[in-house]
């Protein structure tokens, strides 16, 4: 019981001295508060870059398709694997690559 009063009140004086600007979870405030760790311009933009490829990725899966989609059967456990092991744009140009090679496959006799 002692512990869990002391957990609470080191986590009510934690809140309580968290600074008002503490409320903007964007990149942008978070690096303002953190200034001498901050990513330099050039790993903002790679960060950039990876995140439209996971809207990319997103993308793959949810395209509506006329027939069957080879890729979108397994993109959706296969691509948490592979981000496990690549950055998203990787991921991404495997995937289309992979999309493509099978959908050849599936058109040939």
């Amino acid at each position: 019981m002692t512990l869990r009063l002391l957990l609470t009140l080191g986590l009510i004086g934690l809140l309580t001295s968290w600074p008002a600007s503490a409320d903007d979870f964007s990149y942008e405030a978070i690096a303002e508060r953190f200034s001498e760790t901050q990513l330099d311009a050039t790993s903002v933009e790679e960060a950039k870059m990876h995140g439209e490829c996971m809207v990319g990725l997103k993308h793959l899966i949810f395209v509506r398709r006329a027939g069957f989609d080879p890729v979108a059967e397994w993109v959706n456990y296969r691509t948490y694997s592979l981000l496990e092991q690549f950055p998203p744009c990787n991921v991404l140009i495997m995937m289309e690559v992979a999309r493509e090679q099978l959908m050849s496959e599936q058109e040939q006799p």
